[in-house]
């Protein structure tokens, strides 16, 4: 089915009430800025929205560029006064359709993960010994019984955790993440802090053998920042990729979490 801009504001809406429950149609328009309303109408397609709110809405959603130009150019393909214009975003849309398609297919897998434990489980299956019974799990692991049950049906709910009949082997099903970058859902921002409190746990907890903490505080021009970026990109690709090395038996599951953000408040610029 074609997705419209419509569906992805709507599906932005329904991922802050799940995180939110006191998150109204209400809070969601005053966050784009304009009247619950005016909304109320475009969702339920009494009226449009020109391509320059559409890149209002699409800035203040926070999209990722992808999604941003996705946006933007199912809007004006609906919504331009200029002809040419929607001809030429409908062509945009043609050409990166599989691309695009595959990122829709990840952003959905991607909202399925609220919690460091979903990944976890997806690893354990590839261990030796695993055992495919939330018991077993939650001890593995030392979360709740109850938070690896809710995860388990979840990820099978999503599609990335299927399981074999005639076996009853449990299979990791999930797309290829290189990193959950660019996906600002509330989902995912849940799951980002389930990672953080587990680094946390375990600063007190494990094993020092089995943890490394690594931080620095550095200054730097701005232009720096994107080849900063690139370098810690780089390095998650090399760690992930040691996954894929042949003739190993894994053993542990590993969590590498990395941030880089600024420290300065751009609030307190005079």
């Amino acid at each position: 089915m074609q997705t419209t801009y419509r569906d992805i504001l709507l599906q932005i809406y329904q991922d802050r009430s799940v995180a939110n429950p006191s998150y109204s149609m209400r809070s969601f328009a005053r966050d784009l800025g304009v009247p619950s309303s005016t909304l109320s109408e475009v969702l339920s397609r009494k009226k449009g929205i020109s391509p320059r709110r559409a890149l209002q809405f699409a800035k203040l959603l926070r999209l990722p560029e992808w999604q941003s130009q996705l946006f933007c150019d199912l809007v004006t393909q609906d919504h331009a006064k200029s002809p040419a214009d929607r001809r030429a975003a409908k062509i945009r849309i043609s050409e990166r359709k599989q691309e695009n398609s595959l990122r829709l297919i990840n952003h959905t897998a991607m909202r399925a993960l609220t919690s460091w434990v979903d990944l976890a489980i997806l690893e354990l299956t590839y261990l030796p010994e695993f055992k495919p019974a939330a018991s077993w799990i939650s001890k593995k692991i030392d979360a709740s019984e109850t938070s690896v049950t809710d995860s388990i049906s979840r990820l099978k709910t999503a599609g990335l955790l299927t399981c074999d009949e005639s076996t009853n082997k449990w299979i990791d099903a999930s797309p290829l993440f290189s990193t959950t970058d660019g996906i600002p859902s509330e989902a995912i921002r849940k799951f980002h802090r389930s990672v953080l409190n587990l680094a946390i746990k375990k600063l007190d907890t494990a094993d020092i053998e089995k943890r490394t903490v690594k931080t620095a505080v550095i200054s730097l021009s701005k232009d720096r920042v994107p080849r900063a970026k690139k370098i810690l990109d780089e390095a998650i690709a090399k760690i992930v990729s040691l996954a894929d090395e042949s003739h190993q038996t894994r053993e542990d599951v590993m969590c590498f979490s990395a941030q880089l953000f600024s420290v300065i408040n751009p609030k307190g610029e005079l």
